[in-house]
């Protein structure tokens, strides 16, 4: 039976199917977004599982758009199924992902924590094949949508009056996802968390399904020919060069994007809303692209690529420019806009452009050119995180990335089309655009810099003045602040009989609680997240390298998430100290704040250990939200505010923490402890702890109006302390409790 009867005409199924990629769109966006996080938290925030996400989305989306064709044959063969029921089916079973994968996610992560503990690469690889066994039968059911769609647009007639199916339908997907890239962070994930945001993202998909499945169940129409002529697969001398175009697209595009997420925070933070920004800003002018195709698509303007192409080339230098130190200082979003749109808008124009002139309305061949430009996406962020960012820097990888589009200025299909003048023209202005740059990174000598698949890493600054920066984002300085991260609750620990402290540091940073850690005698592991931050050690500390090297095993340095380490790690301690990347909004650092962080580390600490959880400040909900998940995860827990006036000490502890006197808690200091927490400040030693156990406060006191009925812990499944756009909106012109107002007056500390 012909899936299309008495549908009244072709335009109503063009339509509703627009809507229902609009949808599509928009879920799609949330699931990239809730399951990258899920995983993150689940296997730990690590190179490996980022790489690993990524690469099975797009390899799914590719296998499914390559394969379409073979399966919509097989089934409609042997089941009677059209294209359309395949298409229903495919979001059917993406809407069942957006159920399952939450769950099976958990399940895999407590699979690895029964099979015990592994080594980092062991780790990595289990968890990776989880994750593509988990989320690629779902990724390739989003694959199958586009050819399946494209497939029924045929046959139901849509495309006979010139309206090319591949451009409308990707411009109401992206369109979509330009929705779920602005509604996700700013409402969703804050109101109703990662979980249901997921279902509600499953509701959508399931209702997008059923519309095809029953929407159109009598309609029946001719089947015209494709309205775009094109030559067989093997006649077309142009096809090889359009499929190459389609790959270079796929491959610098997604590529810069791990670029732009180097050189874009100097300019707009780590906040979660400022890589929204960047998606959003992406996916507006993409979609303003294809808008404007399709309104010239039968134009002849439209098909000449070689008139657009030089000038995608330079504009895809141009982001170097507006993240430059010597642009002028304007608002943030308004210069990464200034940076993205135009390369985005001629990549909206020319993507759906190519599709349309390799496939017209051939459903098969549609399929098969979206899947070159999807395995372009897949490979494009392999090469720039693990090969051109580590070996080149930013600048030289944002070149070799550019570099692919300039080459297919010199294929036959934009040869055929522009001029060697806008060729020349185009070149003369990214050279320009290189040369007018200059990037934060590269005001500092090369010795101070350095390039890893995670972030470029900074050491500036002279004597005590000296910094550290990640991504151009300042992380810590030389303060006597990280010293008291570990001696405090060093000092606070039972005694050990003479048993050295075995304790844990994670977050490096420049090593300075590493380093106090140290001077007690310790055996120290310190667990850092990107590979180069050690390697800076001796710039910030000369004689820190030396004590790692004398240390005889009893101080080492892991390159991996915190998280990731707890789970995997034999390891058992009397100490834990966290000092998470600040500022306390910083994308992904709810993780090292949630209850589950905290389960994680309670089951590595010894009886009577005591972790440390170090709280720069925060809104009223994030201050609630932290002293909550200790309070839920541990039946001890003491807050104390800095001895210079900024942020909070959390100390957590299956067992009471003994209450000492400042001179007692010195007192249980070895010498050359002593020496190290005095090493930049010339106070008597008692006087650091007077001031910090003074301004304790009752954990209880901490959580929004008095009672835990009215705090929200910090979960994974919700972040509240990066996800605030909602709530801060409600209370504007209301004063957040920080730190700064909750401990004394800066003045009475030591200076």
């Amino acid at each position: 039976m012909n899936e299309a009867a008495n549908l009244p005409n072709a335009g109503r199924a063009r339509t509703l199917l627009l809507a229902c990629f609009f949808l599509s769109g928009f879920t799609a966006l949330l699931y990239q977004t809730v399951w990258m996080r899920l995983a993150l938290a689940k296997f730990g925030v690590n190179t490996s599982v980022v790489a690993t996400v990524l690469a099975v989305f797009m390899l799914g989306l590719a296998a499914g758009s390559a394969l379409a064709t073979r399966i919509v044959d097989r089934i409609e063969s042997r089941f009677g199924l059209g294209p359309l029921r395949v298409y229903g089916l495919a979001e059917l079973v993406v809407g069942l992902g957006g159920l399952a994968v939450p769950t099976l996610l958990s399940a895999g992560r407590e699979a690895l924590l029964a099979v015990g503990p592994a080594d980092g690469l062991v780790y990595s690889i289990a968890s990776s094949a989880i994750l593509t066994t988990i989320l690629l039968p779902f990724c390739a059911a989003m694959g199958l949508t586009f050819p399946t769609a494209v497939a029924f647009l045929k046959r139901s007639g849509a495309t006979a009056a010139g309206h090319d199916p591949f451009s409308a339908l990707y411009l109401a997907n992206v369109f979509g996802a330009l929705g779920g890239a602005v509604a996700t962070p700013l409402i969703f994930i804050e109101l109703y968390g990662f979980l249901a945001t997921c279902r509600a993202a499953a509701a959508g998909n399931a209702l997008i399904g059923l519309v095809a499945l029953v929407a159109f169940s009598r309609a029946t129409l001719a089947r015209p020919d494709s309205a775009i002529p094109i030559a067989p697969a093997g006649a077309d001398p142009q096809g090889r060069s359009r499929r190459l175009a389609l790959f270079v697209t796929g491959f610098s595009t997604m590529g810069m994007e791990v670029v732009w997420t180097r050189i874009y925070p100097t300019v707009i933070g780590t906040f979660v809303y400022s890589f929204a920004a960047i998606i959003a800003i992406y996916l507006l002018a993409t979609t303003l692209g294809s808008l404007a195709y399709r309104r010239l698509r039968r134009r002849p303007i439209a098909g000449r690529l070689g008139l657009w192409w030089p000038w995608l080339c330079a504009a895809s230098l141009l982001p170097l420019l507006s993240a430059s130190v010597t642009f002028p200082p304007i608002n943030g979003v308004v210069r990464v806009f200034l940076g993205l749109a135009p390369f985005c808008a001629l990549l909206g124009f020319l993507t759906p452009a190519l599709v349309d002139r390799e496939a017209g309305d051939d459903a098969g061949r549609v399929g098969r050119a979206y899947a070159i430009n999807l395995l372009g996406c897949l490979l494009g962020p392999i090469a720039a995180g693990f090969v051109l960012l580590p070996a080149f820097g930013t600048r030289y990888a944002a070149l070799a990335l550019a570099l692919p589009l300039f080459m297919v200025l010199a294929t036959p299909v934009v040869r055929r089309d522009g001029s060697v003048l806008s060729r020349f023209a185009a070149i003369g202005v990214a050279a320009t655009l290189w040369f007018s740059s200059t990037l934060f990174e590269e005001r500092f000598p090369k010795e101070q810099v350095r390039h890893d698949h995670v972030a470029t890493v900074v050491a500036a600054g002279t004597g005590v003045d000296k910094h550290l920066y990640v991504n151009g984002v300042g992380m810590t300085e030389l303060t006597t602040v990280t010293k008291m991260m570990a001696h405090f609750p060093a000092a606070h620990l039972a005694p050990r009989d003479g048993r050295p402290i075995d304790a844990l540091v994670i977050c490096f940073g420049m090593g300075t609680s590493f380093r106090s850690l140290a001077s007690w005698g310790a055996n120290v592991v310190a667990v850092e997240l990107v590979p180069s931050v050690p390697d800076l050690f001796g710039y910030f500390f000369p004689d820190g390298p030396g004590l790692v090297r004398d240390s005889g095993g009893r101080l080492r340095i892991v390159h991996d998430d915190g998280r990731r380490f707890l789970d995997r790690s034999r390891e058992r301690f009397d100490l834990i100290t966290v000092d998470p990347p600040p500022p306390v909004e910083a994308a992904g650092s709810s993780l090292l704040y949630s209850t589950e962080f905290y389960a994680s580390a309670r089951r590595k600490m010894k009886p009577g250990a005591i972790l440390q959880m170090w709280l720069p400040g925060g809104d009223r909900e994030t201050i609630a939200g932290v002293t909550l998940s200790a309070l839920e995860a541990f039946p001890h827990v003491r807050v104390m505010g800095s001895f210079q006036g900024i942020g909070f000490h959390v100390l957590a502890s299956d067992q009471p923490i003994l209450r000492l006197t400042p001179d007692e808690a010195v007192a249980r200091m070895p010498e050359a402890a002593i020496k190290d927490l005095t090493e930049w400040i010339d106070e008597p030693p008692a006087k650091f702890f007077a001031f910090t156990i003074a301004n304790e406060f009752v954990p209880e006191s901490m959580l929004i109006g008095q009672a835990r009925a009215a705090t929200q812990a910090i979960t994974d499944d919700r972040p509240v302390n990066e996800f605030y756009f909602m709530r801060r909106f409600r209370q504007a012109g209301e004063n957040p409790l920080s730190s700064g107002g909750t401990t004394p007056p800066a003045a009475a500390a030591p200076r």
